[in-house]
């Protein structure tokens, strides 16, 4: 090659070095050594990750992104009981990475990014499907000849939360039918203490009965009603929003979905079995998503720019076209480090 040649080829490259975008740059060292992405979340998280998970690896050519859905119980005891690698956990009741988690040293913070309520969700094949209401839900689940569902409590927050539900309900219609129909078909214990009910399923309850059905994580329910074998389904509202279900709003002192109502909802509170097998006595509470890096992730970086994705105003808008409600401000837990802190500032 000539000298020009070789001066020209010098120019070229640098020319092309100092043209090159920040953004770009950080993409190819971001790429250059994690290209893979592990997220484990929510059962009902599973359309807004895919969402984002689309946009980042648009955003990030060659990476990437593993979406591992189970009820949220699970996403924990994924890690803590089963040791499984993960960068991202994302869970329906934000309570558990604090309440499972910090102790045990896992993970030393956690991001409260969005909310929801729980409906109950049915579909034309249902009983009483042209009946059912705001006012009469109660009676017409009551119904001897009428089948629901939830997820398994011990797995998934939107299961136990659907039992508070009808505890709530119990307290608000002033009627004990409720508590009874769920010990007698699903074996859930309970007690009452000073105007408070107390759930107990830490032992477990029944898979299936003639009234009440349960699967691992709430969207499982979904096949069961539009195949006719379960007439109503406890769901959050955003999955049943998602999936073109019909549904019953609640009342705001029932549906967890107010947090103006949490002295309220915190008069009923169930017992279950927690990762490492540990019972855990969960309150009702707002309906509230948590996320968090854990203490050792795969990925560190790319798993950062996850929750920068998340946190920005299309993460935003992603999370609200999935039916989930936006908090107007993220909240954070614990020792989070200095670049989360700055951007929900």
């Amino acid at each position: 090659m000539s000298e020009n040649l070789k001066k020209l080829a010098i120019i070229a490259i640098i020319v092309i070095a100092v043209t090159i975008t920040p953004i770009v740059y950080l993409q190819l060292t971001i790429l250059s050594y994690e290209k893979t992405l592990i997220i484990f979340h929510a059962g009902s998280l599973t359309g807004y990750v895919e969402d984002l998970s689309e946009i980042m690896e648009k955003n990030y050519p060659g990476l990437e992104v593993l979406n591992e859905p189970s009820g949220s119980v699970d996403v924990i005891r994924k890690v803590i009981d089963l040791k499984k690698p993960v960068d991202i956990m994302m869970v329906a009741d934000y309570r558990l990475i604090p309440d499972l988690m910090f102790s045990s040293g896992k993970a030393k913070w956690v991001l409260v990014f969005a909310a929801n309520e729980i409906v109950i969700a049915f579909t034309d094949k249902s009983k009483y499907a042209n009946e059912i209401n705001t006012e009469n839900w109660l009676e017409i689940l009551m119904r001897p000849d009428v089948r629901f569902g939830f997820s398994d409590p011990n797995k998934d927050p939107c299961g136990y939360r659907a039992i508070l539900v009808l505890g709530l309900a119990s307290l608000y219609y002033k009627t004990q039918e409720p508590l009874e129909v769920l010990k007698e078909s699903a074996d859930v214990k309970y007690s009452t203490d000073q105007g408070k009910i107390i759930f107990d399923v830490s032992e477990g309850i029944f898979p299936d009965s003639v009234r009440i059905f349960t699967r691992d994580k709430s969207v499982d329910l979904i096949a069961l009603l539009e195949a006719g074998i379960i007439d109503y389904a406890f769901e959050y509202k955003n999955v049943a929003v998602s999936k073109g279900l019909k549904f019953v709003k609640l009342p705001k002192e029932i549906n967890l979905g107010d947090p103006s109502y949490s002295d309220w909802y915190s008069k009923v509170s169930i017992k279950i079995l927690a990762a490492g097998n540990v019972v855990k006595t969960i309150e009702g509470a707002f309906t509230s998503y948590g996320l968090t890096i854990p203490v050792e992730p795969q990925h560190p970086t790319i798993a950062r720019k996850f929750v920068e994705l998340l946190l920005s105003d299309g993460g935003r808008s992603t999370l609200e076209k999935n039916g989930f409600k936006s908090l107007s401000k993220p909240i954070i837990l614990g020792s989070a480090p200095d670049w989360l802190k700055e951007l929900v500032k």
